[in-house]
């Protein structure tokens, strides 16, 4: 058969709406792939499990005894909550991922946060539905909305998190105008970027908005393990009493992001609901039970424990060399957990920050990234600690000083 070329077939003129949303058809660079000559950079733009730390004996272990058992069944489909050995160990308030005990069948499993988002929206989200999330927000998570055709308004942060007062304003403005909003979408613990932690006022006067006016909350648990001294307040799952929230958790950042292994909790009548939409197939039989196994023999919880006073000291070594050397030029404030600082830049823009640091080896993502209308961005970047040791982190301030210097001089 002779080669076919030059047809002109229009991929652009087949996309969905959904696609042109996310920017698919439209040639542009990266902006979180910055690029650098520096012999040693340092890179801060991804959050991620600290990679030499990645349980890699105890999980090959674990993995290795279910494949040997020679179980057909952990490498079929698995079409519906998930492994039941797995759900029973996340509804027990004693390994730490709910404090509020109900059943296994409150919990469902999928591929990862992303694949819990994807399968909210596939359930909830009708296009032109609304969903508040906060501004900003990671957009990874956040985009999944824009592809379902679901519209995104963003609300201010404090230091309290998501402010109640505009989410009250933007609930009568809808009501108004006959807009529906579906959801609202919160990282409430150490908020990806912020680091901030909602405080239980606002999670119990969320959670109240919500109901009254019939507005689901998806709140999204992937950083609430990583504390470094105190335990969050209570989320809003176990505040509303599992009505009328989901609550998305998932291992990626306790142990490692290649598991693919995540999880909502919610009502059983949402759970149903939400089992009957889903189409993925379910994820890997084998893995939940591995990671079931990894749980029950106490490692998880060793690691965990091991994983907090590592992401603290890195933590701590990243503000202070911050503090040390660039005082003049930052304000942030210390997180209490997970993987991120959120620094404000007092006298140069953010963006060319971001390319005079890379010039200096430092890799990080400008904070207007975060936000689905960067207009609202006021100046900031994030960096990720959770991937260097200690001494690297003790000489991100030096080298971001000199490229502040350099664009000052």
């Amino acid at each position: 058969m002779d080669s076919i070329t030059n047809t002109n077939f229009d991929v652009e003129g087949l996309l969905s709406f959904g696609a042109k949303a996310l920017g698919a058809g439209v040639e542009s660079e990266s902006r979180w792939e910055i690029p650098t000559d520096h012999p040693d950079p340092i890179d801060l733009a991804v959050g991620m499990p600290a990679p030499d730390k990645i349980p890699m004996e105890s999980l090959a272990n674990h993995f290795s005894k279910v494949l040997l058992s020679g179980n057909p069944a952990e490498l079929e489909y698995e079409y519906g909550r998930g492994k039941v050995d797995l759900r029973e160990l996340l509804n027990d308030p004693a390994n730490g991922f709910t404090t509020l005990s109900q059943t296994p069948d409150n919990f469902i499993l999928f591929n990862g946060g992303s694949g819990c988002m994807e399968s909210f929206c596939a359930t909830f989200l009708d296009p032109g539905d609304i969903v508040l999330v906060e501004g900003p927000s990671f957009s990874g998570t956040v985009e999944t909305v824009l592809k379902f055709q679901g519209r995104i308004i963003e609300v201010p942060v404090s230091k309290d998190g998501m402010s109640l007062e505009s989410i009250e304003e933007i609930v009568s403005s809808c009501k108004k105008n006959g807009e529906v909003i579906k959801a609202i979408y919160t990282i409430n613990d150490f908020h990806n970027p912020t680091g901030i932690t909602m405080s239980l006022h606002n999670r119990q006067m969320i959670g109240e908005l919500a109901l009254n006016n019939g507005i689901i909350i998806l709140e999204d648990a992937t950083y609430s393990g990583l504390f470094f001294d105190e335990i969050p307040p209570p989320d809003i799952y176990s505040v509303n009493q599992g009505e009328g929230v989901l609550r998305m958790g998932t291992f990626s950042k306790t142990i490692a992001t290649g598991l693919r292994l995540g999880w909502l909790q919610g009502s059983s009548e949402v759970i149903n609901v939400i089992r009957k939409t889903r189409s993925d197939m379910g994820n890997v039989p084998f893995i939940q039970t591995a990671v079931a196994n990894f749980i029950q023999s106490s490692e998880y919880s060793s690691h965990v424990n091991t994983m907090r006073s590592l992401y603290k000291a890195q933590c701590k070594s990243l503000s202070d060399s911050l503090k040390f050397q660039c005082s003049d030029y930052l304000d942030f404030v210390e997180p209490k957990g997970g993987f991120f600082l959120w620094l404000k830049c007092l006298s140069v823009g953010s963006g060319e920050l971001t390319e005079a640091a890379s010039k200096e080896g430092l890799i990080f993502p400008d904070g207007s990234l975060f936000y689905q209308d960067p207009s609202f961005h006021d100046n900031h970047i994030r960096l990720a600690f959770s991937g260097n040791s200690v001494e690297r982190l003790d000489e991100v301030g030096l080298r971001l000083r000199k490229a502040f210097e350099k664009l000052l001089d």
